[in-house]
């Protein structure tokens, strides 16, 4: 009965046929020569909209202790050639397809197909564990007949033979195993099943002492951790970690469809050094050959290997033809660098790169791009842009961050696109922070400049640097559960080479004493502000140091009010809240304080309960001022669902606020009331949403509306979605004011064809903003994106076109244009199927 456990290890490696394919997972979507990463070290896609890495995120540093996920490099294990009855490996006339052996019945029965390829959130696959442990489980054996030849040693199962095993199943028509040397032969309709692995046979071999064997025209179905299938002629295996596989191919796509598939004329794997090498591989997709390469060797694992990345293929007017050929390379466990040439046909080669560096004290990612010479804009010398990012700690309170980036020249985003992934367009950040965290209070140093990239800003508007900044807060302190004190402090340096500039330095003490119950809340609050100047620069006559010392209360109240409901069929709770708001502080000349970072704050129903109308702190609003506010609630009280929300609120001034940004002590304003700010969401139906805000003035006659924004949205499904919506601002200047419509949809035509588009439209300036459109052909296993584009870039330039393909196979990657972060951006609860 031991022999016969034995034999049980033997056909449980022929499961290592399901790894043949270069199954990887949807996470790393890649194809590589001699290429791959682990899963912390997403792969480098050089498209303009790529998205940021996870791992190196500076403002979420790595916590202190973590330990490193690099894996060290192991020499793949010599190469073993196959048994001497192996057969040669013969050309064939024609690529193979997937046949009858793969679709049989028995490798899907009770099974689901609910995903293609690696299961979402799977980063590698995990083999399955052989039979040949050392504490055995029971093995039961059973055939229609058995028989023992004492001469030969050799013991024969017939009909029906079944071998079961902790939920592994071998069954064959005739099984055979001879003692004296090992060796075990089966024939008839083979299936073997063990965890997350099915496959199917017509004879198998395997000797138990050179742990070598064969499986003859072998299919097979993977699930679990993924689905995938396939078939091939024989199998060999080698060794315990090394096979070899003859004329092979495979799928992601569910059974009873083949639209893409990847076959190979010989495969070897190693598992020792994580690595297969296919002959004469083709990946053909709805029958046509889409590539071809004599040689591929390829990862099997999650270590990372040096080699080419999967290219990018786009076309716009600004580029021409653009096509990126990405390089990685593997320097070390924790360091690696992706080398990314971009050929533009209107402009020339340009090189670009990308290094990383992780250690347990901080991670570094430096990303450049260089064009040498400009063919298009032969004036403007050598460009390109830089962006490094960093993020370290010491210990368990020092932290550290960098985000610098720097571009050669105001129009190079314009042109080249956003590869770096920096978030403005207008001006680029470039700033350093040093974090301590006491017990109880923080620490924070910064130096930040940037450097503007829109030339339509004047010098004397563009933003100032800090040089430096540090910021003390202390934790909020409870004093005998009634009141909580408060303490925020800041020092800064702002520099700037047109306008006045100098040291700044804040205080801010507070204390409250809330009182908060079930139905509602009543929370009073005194502050103090405290801001010093140090300048240089400043006009004539005004004072090169001035301090102000200032003084505010607020008290916040609120009640809550409920009733059951019935909204429209459905039981409900609706609520009314009412909401108070007082604030006080008095006036106090800033005239002469510059605007170092402080602007007005958007008005919005928000706003009506801030104590400073201002950001900032080189402006504190004289407040003498009740805001009013009501909001209702209507929520389903068996979902919990907020059916409707709507609010309303204004300010009602018992003094006209005297502090201006410009600095002019007379007020503007003789209303005694503010405009009334307003917020509605509502689910007007299972499938559609409304959400609007709206500001009114009652006090104008010829513009009493000064915001509006409309949305409505129909989402019944993932495959249906329909955005709308209408946004107007008059502003308080004319760069402010902006009138515009947006549509954005995406639409099954079809079972597998969807109809996405986007259409940004600025009624002020009678121009379309951003126009795309095109179609998403695909099911499980592979998907096709067509794409166009008009993108209005700035207010002076025309509008450029660019027309973008995106081919998606499951488990393998994704080919051309990245459609899909495009589409995320543009269309609001757009998500890739």
């Amino acid at each position: 009965m031991v022999d016969q456990k034995r034999s049980a290890l033997a056909s449980a490696l022929l499961a290592l046929i399901a790894l043949s394919g270069p199954s990887l997972s949807e996470e790393q979507p890649r194809t590589a020569v001699e290429a791959d990463r682990p899963s912390d070290f997403q792969p480098t896609t050089p498209a303009d909209d790529r998205p940021a890495l996870p791992l190196l995120t500076p403002s979420e540093p790595t916590p202190p202790g973590t330990d490193l996920q690099g894996l060290e490099p192991k020499p793949a294990a010599p190469a073993e050639t196959a048994p001497a009855s192996t057969p040669a490996v013969t050309p064939h006339p024609a690529p193979r397809r997937l046949g009858p052996r793969s679709e049989d019945k028995r490798l899907s029965q009770g099974l689901s197909w609910d995903y293609c390829g690696p299961k979402p959130g799977t980063t590698e696959m995990t083999p399955t564990a052989p039979f040949g442990a050392d504490a055995q489980p029971p093995t039961d054996i059973t055939a229609d007949r058995v028989s023992y030849d004492q001469d030969a040693d050799l013991i024969s199962l017939l009909g029906d033979v079944e071998i079961l095993q902790e939920g592994r199943r071998f069954e064959s028509d005739r099984s055979s195993y001879r003692r004296s040397n090992g060796d075990i032969k089966a024939s008839g309709n083979i299936y073997l099943e063990l965890p997350g692995i099915r496959l199917v046979g017509d004879a198998a071999s395997y000797n138990l002492e050179t742990q070598k064997g064969s499986i003859t025209k072998p299919g097979y179905r993977m699930s679990g951790n993924a689905n995938l299938r396939g078939e091939a002629e024989q199998a060999w295996m080698l060794s315990e970690q090394q096979s070899r596989y003859r004329d092979i191919i495979y799928t992601t796509c569910p059974p009873g469809n083949t639209d893409w598939s990847i076959a190979a004329r010989e495969l070897e794997l190693d598992q020792a050094s994580g690595i297969g090498i296919a002959r004469h591989a083709r990946i053909r997709f709805a029958d046509v050959p889409l590539l071809y390469t004599p040689y591929l060797r390829f990862p099997i694992d999650g270590r990372r290997r040096s080699g080419m990345l999967i290219p990018t293929f786009g076309s716009s007017e600004e580029t021409g033809t653009d096509i990126s050929l990405p390089y990685y390379w593997n320097i070390a466990p924790n360091m690696d660098a992706t080398i990314i040439p971009r050929y533009m046909s209107t402009r020339g080669l340009m090189l670009g790169g990308q290094f990383r560096h992780l250690s347990s004290f901080q991670h570094l990612e430096i990303d450049g791009e260089i064009l040498p010479h400009d063919q298009k804009a032969e004036n403007e010398g050598v460009r390109g842009a830089y962006r490094i990012k960093q993020g370290g700690w010491l210990g368990s309170r020092w932290s550290s961050s960098v985000d610098y980036a720097a571009v050669s020249d105001d129009q190079y985003l314009q042109d080249f696109g956003n590869r770096l992934d920096v978030t403005s367009v207008r001006n680029l950040s470039q700033r350093a922070d040093v974090r301590y965290r006491g017990d109880g209070w923080g620490l924070i140093g910064r130096l930040q400049q940037f450097q503007t990239v829109d030339a339509s800003i004047p010098p004397e508007d563009r933003p100032y640097g800090q040089l430096p900044h540090i910021e003390f807060n202390v934790d909020p302190k409870t004093w005998n559960k009634l009141a909580e004190l408060d303490f925020d402090a800041q020092y800064d340096y702002f520099d700037h080479n047109n306008a006045v500039h100098g040291s700044r330095v804040v205080a801010l003490p507070s204390l409250r004493a809330p009182l908060r119950r079930s139905f509602g809340y009543l929370i009073p609050r005194a502050r103090l502000y405290y801001t010093g100047y140090d300048l240089t620069g400043q006009e004539e006559g005004a004072p090169d140091q001035l301090s102000h010392l200032i003084p505010s209360v607020d008290v916040d109240g609120k009640l809550i009010f409920e009733r059951e409901v019935n909204w429209l069929g459905t039981h409900a709770l609706q609520t009314l809240e009412p909401r108070l708001y007082y604030v006080l502080t008095p006036y106090v000349d800033q005239a002469d304080n510059p605007l170092f970072d402080t602007t007005a704050l958007d008005f919005s129903f928000s706003s009506l309960f801030r104590p400073n109308r201002f950001t900032g702190y080189d402006r504190i609003g004289d407040e003498n001022r009740l805001t009013l506010g009501l909001t209702s609630r209507t929520i389903a009280n068996r979902s919990g669902d907020q059916l409707l929300r709507t609010s309303i609120g204004q300010v009602y001034y018992f003094a006209q606020p005297r502090v201006q940004l410009d600095g002019n002590t007379d007020s503007t304003e003789s209303d005694i009331s503010s405009s009334v700010a307003g917020e509605l969401s509502a689910r007007l139906h299972s499938d559609w949403t409304a959400t609007a805000s709206l500001q009114w003035n009652p006090n104008e006659t010829e513009q009493p509306w000064e915001k509006q924004v409309l949305q409505l949205r129909y989402a019944p499904d993932a495959n249906h979605l329909i955005n709308l919506a209408y946004r107007y601002n008059l502003g308080n200047q004319e760069s402010e004011e902006y009138e515009d419509t947006d549509l954005s949809f995406k639409l099954p035509l079809g079972s597998n064809v969807k109809l996405v588009g986007r259409w940004l439209y600025s009624m002020l300036n009678d121009e379309t903003v951003e126009a795309f459109a095109g179609i998403e052909v695909g099911r499980c296993c592979w998907r096709l994106r067509l794409l166009g584009q008009q993108i209005k870039r700035s207010a002076t330039d025309p509008a450029s076109t660019s027309i973008m393909l995106q081919l998606e196979l499951a488990g393998l990657g994704s080919f051309g244009n990245q459609i899909d972060k495009l589409l995320e951006r543009g269309i609001y609860g757009y998500q890739p199927d």
